[in-house]
């Protein structure tokens, strides 16, 4: 399992990738995104890693299926 992330390690790389995208302004980052700029993990552990940061409160998910994702205040 070792170069793999565990779901809240990858959670935060997600919401540190969202605030990167979106600089300074309250943006809808598309999961897209996120793949490509996680590329080397699975669209499965970033799924997992997107519901997880949504449950803690760290980002909401706008869609259904959801298509992209805005941090909160009380993102990592």
């Amino acid at each position: 399992m070792e170069g793999r992330s565990t779901v809240d390690v990858l959670a935060v790389r997600v919401c540190r990738a969202v605030r990167t995208a979106r600089r300074e302004h309250q943006a809808w980052i598309g999961l897209d995104f996120l793949q490509r700029e996680l590329g080397h993990e699975s669209p499965m552990a970033i799924d997992a890693a997107v519901a997880f940061a949504a449950a803690k409160g760290w980002l909401a998910i706008g869609g259904a299926p959801a298509h992209s994702v805005l941090l909160t205040n009380g993102a990592p």
